[in-house]
């Protein structure tokens, strides 16, 4: 009877293992909500730190051209 014990307790663990592995894979596959907006906030920084910091020559050239 302990035998028996033990072993559906170590079947047990090992299906909890498994089973977290596979929730965990599922996780880092799916994209995140955040990271995308972490990175359309990060594009919008690039551009607005390329705008304080160029020239007002390219500045004005490339507002005119709009």
């Amino acid at each position: 009877m302990a035998a028996a014990f033990y072993i559906l307790m170590g079947g047990f663990i090992v299906w909890l293992v498994l089973r977290a592995e596979g929730r965990r894979e599922a996780r880092l596959r799916m994209p995140d909500a955040r990271d995308e907006a972490i990175n359309r906030l990060n594009a919008r920084v690039r551009s607005l730190e390329e705008i304080v910091t160029d020239r007002d020559w390219r500045l004005r050239r490339d507002i005119d051209k709009l």
